[in-house]
């Protein structure tokens, strides 16, 4: 491994002991923080730069270019040869980068845009990390990019979780066969972890905590039991997880019936949720936060949150909650914090689940420390990628001395040494609770605490990432023992799925010798979804940002597709209307609607949806096709396509937005609107007439001159532009 520069390097058996292994074989690097991750695959990508480029993912941009800062520092390459590729870059900007650079350090769904866009030269690249892998689940864009990259393969993370299915989920999505595995009791790992001594305290609440939870807990029965009643549940004590299971059940069933029953049952469960919501916000987090949701609820709509607002005991609960706000009384956690930073010498980062709890915090520690929030970049009060990393920068550089972090600090950067993490309340997963753990004890000892609000839901989250940990740390020694047997048959799904890119990308070859025959389509580029689907399939698809319509199948047909739950919002919230005037620019304009059950969102009254549908077909003559999902939305968008795209001289080109075209462009774009015009025609009269103004003016029998327009189109122009404006 020539390119690594080893003065950069402390020599670590177990490291090179990983990379080693990982180099042979697609691998899960399971590896706490703290022990040098990114060394490891630095060792690895330098010994693969030898034959090809590199790229490293990581699910946010800072992390991404943290990842290049190391790689900067570890592997000898010309800067200029590596590349940090985010959405701040111009697409059309990338697409040169991906042919001109080497090691690539990307955002996952930036990469998969230029995927799906076909600019990745997937066949030069000999490596893909995958930073924090645990996530390639689903959608995630980490498996839709594995599956498109035939190369080798490597995962890194501290905690994979604590389910085997969904460990086996992301050793499969990302086609990785072999595992090396360290935890922080193996004696080739154990002489470079620090001492760390983790303490659970429990905090009692006091007695008016106590009266106003109770009958919030009375409130929530209510609800409760009429599920019961209704044989949807057997038991009133019933958890959140299990409450939210039942909504999707129930959701389940009315996409194959429409019982009114169903409805009703729905809207219980959503009461209770949201009262759940309220007696977890008060037991946990305090006062200003249980008061500031109540008050929220008042501006909620829904059936739920006014069936809650006007239950007696939630009243009840709502005044005690307010008086305790006006006496000025939080959580009793937040004196408990306040001891456990007294004296702080060094750095402390405390941990809380919520945005409005880190407010409060940072504001009750203000008189004695410096301390800063650090926030995720949702929300009016959210912090962009750059206030981030400044504000890192200064948490380093000692200008605060307490972080007061959501999850965002939990999961990959670079968060400096601290003294002290404090749990403001425990979390219920395992690859959380780890995160956040590993923030200290890295170069030097350090301390843990974790409150616990005394017989609350506090324990029950407790107890669930102590199990779960558990769970986890004997399921990935089982998949190491399994070894082989494990490595076989994953080493041979994959040989199967390389073959099959292989022959993809064959075909996609044969398909470019053969334009004439390739389906073309113009896809809004937020569209991403169908557009992944699109690519999957082999499928010429331009993405572009469009001002009207999802989908441009021709020059006359455009499609707007709406799920089920958008096309209900879009008559709520008035968009649905103007979207479809928009649309009705495009001689044949199409409304796709996907998903089941239409008349299940939202609450809404049936007979308004259907007024809506009317409307649709009778007022706009908008013909309505229907989509059961996203698979089924691609197949007939691509064979409308193929139906549209027979006649040779249609083109596929976009109306309804003329911006930044050239002059002859929007000529054609004019002409291209009269009846039985296409572009093709357009510009042939533009050729026989000179300009727009003759063309409006020629005859009929002027206009049947000109090749692809009879006697019906030449009466359809004239009448069109005859006819007075109604």
């Amino acid at each position: 491994m020539e390119l690594l520069k080893q003065d950069k390097l402390e020599s670590r058996t177990y490291q090179e002991v990983i990379a080693a292994s990982s180099m042979r074989q697609n691998t899960m690097i399971v590896l706490p923080t703290g022990l040098g991750k990114t060394v490891i695959a630095a060792m690895i990508a330098a010994k693969k730069l030898e034959d090809g480029k590199v790229m490293f993912l990581a699910p946010t941009k800072p992390l991404a270019e943290q990842h290049f800062k190391s790689f900067n520092e570890f592997i000898d390459i010309p800067e200029e040869e590596m590349n940090v590729m985010t959405g701040e870059t111009r697409p059309d900007e990338r697409y040169g980068l991906w042919k001109d650079k080497q090691v690539f350090f990307g955002t996952p769904q930036v990469v998969e845009n230029d995927l799906i866009a076909g600019e990745v030269p997937v066949r030069e690249f000999e490596l893909v990390l995958f930073d924090e892998c645990h996530r390639a689940t689903g959608e995630y864009s980490y498996v839709f990019i594995s599956e498109k990259m035939p190369c080798h393969k490597v995962g890194l993370t501290a905690s994979p979780g604590g389910d085997k299915e969904k460990i086996m989920e992301v050793a499969d999505n990302l086609e990785l066969i072999n595992f090396e595995v360290r935890t922080e009791d193996d004696p080739d790992v154990k002489p470079y972890i620090q001492d760390k001594e983790v303490e659970w305290i429990k905090v009692p609440l006091n007695n008016r905590f106590d009266s106003a939870r109770k009958k919030l807990e009375d409130a929530k029965r209510k609800p409760l039991k009429e599920l019961k009643k209704m044989e949807y549940i057997s038991s009133t004590s019933i958890k959140k997880t299990d409450l939210l299971k039942l909504q999707n059940e129930i959701r389940s069933k009315l996409s194959t019936t429409d019982d009114p029953k169903h409805y009703s049952a729905i809207s219980h469960a959503a009461s209770a949720l949201k009262i759940s919501q309220a007696i977890e916000l008060l037991e946990t987090q305090g006062v200003s936060q249980c008061y500031s949701y109540m008050r929220g609820l008042e501006e909620d709509s829904s059936k739920a949150a006014k069936k809650a607002l006007n239950d007696k005991d939630f009243q009840k609960a709502k005044s005690l909650v307010e008086y305790l706000k006006k006496k000025g009384e939080e959580h009793p956690k937040l004196e408990k914090l306040k001891d456990l930073l007294e004296g702080l010498d060094g750095k402390a980062i405390v941990f809380t689940e919520y945005r409005a709890s880190s407010d409060k915090i940072v504001e009750e520690l203000e008189d004695n420390h410096r301390p800063v929030k650090f926030v995720g970049q949702q929300g009016e009060d959210g912090m962009t990628q750059k206030q981030q990393i400044d504000t890192l920068d200064e948490f380093g550089d000692e200008k605060y001395d307490v972080l007061v972090s959501t999850s965002i600090g939990e999961e990959g950067l670079d968060i400096p040494s601290v003294d002290k993490v404090i749990f403001y309340e425990p979390v219920p997963s395992s690859v959380r609770d780890i995160q956040r753990m590993g923030r200290t004890g890295r170069q030097e000892s350090g301390e843990v605490f974790v409150l616990i609000a005394e017989d609350t839901r506090d324990e029950g989250y407790y107890w669930s990432a102590y199990h779960k940990k558990k769970n986890m740390n004997s399921i990935l020694k089982e998949l190491k023992e399994e070894g082989l047997k494990q490595q076989q048959r994953s080493l041979d799904s994959f040989k199967g799925e390389t073959r099959k890119i292989s022959d993809g990308n064959k075909n996609k070859d044969k398909q470019e010798e053969n334009d004439e025959d390739s389906v073309e389509i113009i896809a809004d580029d937020r569209e991403n979804r169908i557009a992944k689907e699109f690519s999957r399939k082999e499928l010429d698809v331009n993405k572009k940002r469009l001002e009207t319509a999802d989908f441009v199948l021709s020059e006359d047909v455009a499609v707007e597709r709406k799920t089920t739950e958008d096309f209900v919002d879009s008559i709520v919230d008035n968009r649905l209307f103007d979207q479809l005037g928009d649309l009705t620019s495009y001689n044949r304009p199409v409304l796709l609607i996907e998903g089941n059950n239409i008349y299940s969102q939202r609450n809404v009254d049936e007979k308004a949806i259907r007024g809506a549908i009317s409307s649709v077909i009778l007022d706009y003559s908008i013909p309505i096709v229907w989509s059961e999902g996203v698979e089924d939305t691609v197949e007939i968008l691509v064979q409308i396509a193929e139906k549209e795209q027979e006649e040779k001289d249609k083109e596929v080109a976009v109306r309804g937005n003329n911006t930044g075209k050239t002059m002859q462009q929007r000529k054609e774009f004019i002409v291209a609107g009269l009846p039985g015009v296409n572009t093709k025609i357009a510009r042939r009269l533009l050729a026989e007439f000179g300009n727009v103004r003759e063309i409006f003016k020629a005859s009929e029998d002027e206009l049947q001159a000109v090749d692809g327009l009879g006697q019906g189109k030449a009466e359809s122009i004239s009448r069109m532009l005859d006819e007075n404006y109604k």
